[in-house]
């Protein structure tokens, strides 16, 4: 899927499921509201990006750069954060029960509200 292919289909509202996102560069886009199921962002660059109320359930985020990302209110049930950067991103009331990550990689981010069980 290009960046043109996932940007349309946000906007228009489509589930997003078992798309492979590693490596590229998604920095600075607008995912707000966005169902992402079981995709893998691995490595991907998504500074700065909205993902504000976004589903991203089961989704691999292992070594991507999420800095300055707004996930709030996001759901990451059994997201995969390993080793994800984190400062600066904005996880306020978001949903991360099952989600793979580490009190080391939230220095910087604000958590406020969010419903978590942290390693």
């Amino acid at each position: 899927m290009t960046l043109e292919e996932l940007i349309q289909a946000v906007k228009q509202g489509k589930a997003i499921q078992g798309e492979v996102f590693s490596g590229k560069d998604l920095s600075d886009q607008d995912f707000s509201h966005a169902n992402f199921l079981n995709c893998d962002f691995s490595g991907a660059n998504l500074r700065n990006s909205n993902l504000h109320h976004a589903k991203l359930r089961a989704c691999n985020f292992s070594k991507a750069d999420l800095r300055g990302a707004d996930l709030s209110q996001s759901d990451l049930c059994n997201a995969d954060m390993t080793d994800a950067k984190l400062r600066r991103a904005n996880l306020t009331n978001s949903n991360r029960i099952g989600t793979k990550i580490h009190k080391w990689a939230l220095k910087g981010a604000y958590i406020t509200g969010s419903t978590a069980y942290v390693d």
